[in-house]
């Protein structure tokens, strides 16, 4: 059996989202996947960091070994958060000046049948007019519209895909609500996950420890507008003897914690090199403003931390209150700093690291899977 994935993100990465478990899923139950990122254009090549994509595209669909193939389309027309644009014209159009052809490039990868399109990167929204799938899934993992930089015309194909799907699959109750509001007849809560065992095991003490004799605070993902540098600086004050390591992409200006002698910043690092950080760290922190974006994400970071052992110390937002998890939610920077203290003085990770471990196991990315398929069946068949 054949599924196109549609992501905004390419297949090779130094992190991993949903879609990627999901199509490792795919491929270990035998299917063929088609691994489809956001187009480039000539403003892409204009940034280095783009290099490889660019390099794909100009290659056409590549089979990576052991994994999908991936096509990353190429268009002479961009839809992009400028004028002109980031019209709701651009975004239904550009797909006309994709080269070579999307149908081309399908029926080249041999995916112009497929059985299932799995799409989460809506300006993809092509993909449906041009193959002939059995099913079509649509699965939204954030609040699209509300990242700096994406065009708001777009939500316009979101409605469109939800109302034409055989399945929604929404990762937080709030985008569910949403997504229902928008007349979404069959749009199902399927949360984020965690691959369990892979942070399970020995690991090597990374070399960044080196020289911390206290307790860890960790953080591990993307830091834009929605994290909180404030209560990280007030932690990082009211508790010099914990050391604060911040891992993932910088997105905003962290020149201010480079003050302070117990915060590390240490930028990306690769999925394969995550456990051995959380494995000698003693709490997970997950510092955000309480935005409408942040209050629609199903937090990853928060089941690694936990299958990790780590006591985790969060924003409180609605996702994580429908969830009722073991985590600890603070309201404000003062309670942070107080909950963060507490698990650290209390060894909630000694004490607790088991209990954690076990409601991570309970959202595996493999039951999340099965919990997918089992809706999608009817359909596939």
């Amino acid at each position: 059996m054949k599924v196109i994935i549609c992501e905004y993100h390419p297949w090779k990465s130094d992190f991993r989202i949903g879609n990627h478990h999901y199509a490792r899923m795919f491929l270990d139950r035998g299917w063929d996947v088609l691994w489809i990122s956001h187009p480039v254009s000539f403003v892409h090549g204009l940034k280095s960091e783009n290099r490889e994509r660019m390099e794909l595209a100009r290659r056409g669909p590549v089979r990576h070994p052991g994994g999908p193939t991936e096509l990353v389309p190429y268009t002479y027309l961009p839809f992009l958060n400028a004028p002109v644009l980031s019209s709701t014209w651009v975004l239904e159009n550009s797909r006309r000046f994709f080269s070579p052809s999307l149908r081309g490039s399908l029926g080249k990868a041999g995916f112009d049948k497929p059985d299932l399109l799995w799409i989460t990167d809506t300006v993809m929204h092509a993909i449906v007019d041009t193959a002939d799938a059995k099913a079509l899934a649509v699965r939204i993992a954030d609040d699209n519209i509300e990242f700096a930089g994406i065009p708001k015309s777009l939500r316009a194909v979101e409605k469109r895909l939800v109302r034409r799907a055989d399945a929604v699959f929404a990762t937080s109750l709030p985008l569910q609500k949403r997504f229902e509001a928008m007349g979404g007849a069959r749009v199902h809560l399927l949360r984020n996950g965690v691959d369990f065992d892979h942070f399970q095991g020995e690991f090597e003490k990374p070399g960044e420890y080196e020289g911390i004799a206290g307790p860890i605070a960790i953080y591990m993902g993307a830091m834009d507008h929605w994290f909180a540098v404030e209560w990280v600086e007030s932690l990082a004050t009211r508790r010099p003897d914990i050391t604060l390591v911040l891992i993932g992409r910088e997105g905003i200006d962290l020149a201010p914690l480079n003050l302070f002698p117990n915060v590390r910043v240490l930028g990306r690092r690769l999925y394969e090199e995550i456990p051995r950080y959380l494995a000698y760290a003693s709490v997970g922190i997950i510092p955000f403003r309480r935005t409408r974006l942040v209050e629609s994400i199903s937090p990853l970071k928060l089941f690694e931390f936990l299958a990790a052992g780590l006591p985790v110390v969060s924003t409180r937002w609605s996702e994580l209150e429908f969830l009722a998890g073991p985590a600890l939610l603070a309201s404000d920077g003062e309670e942070f700093v107080r909950l963060v203290s507490r698990v650290v003085d209390e060894d909630w990770k000694g004490e607790q690291g088991d209990h954690f471990r076990r409601f991570a196991k309970e959202n595996s990315w493999q039951a999340r899977f099965d919990g997918a398929m089992s809706v999608l069946a009817r359909y596939l068949e």
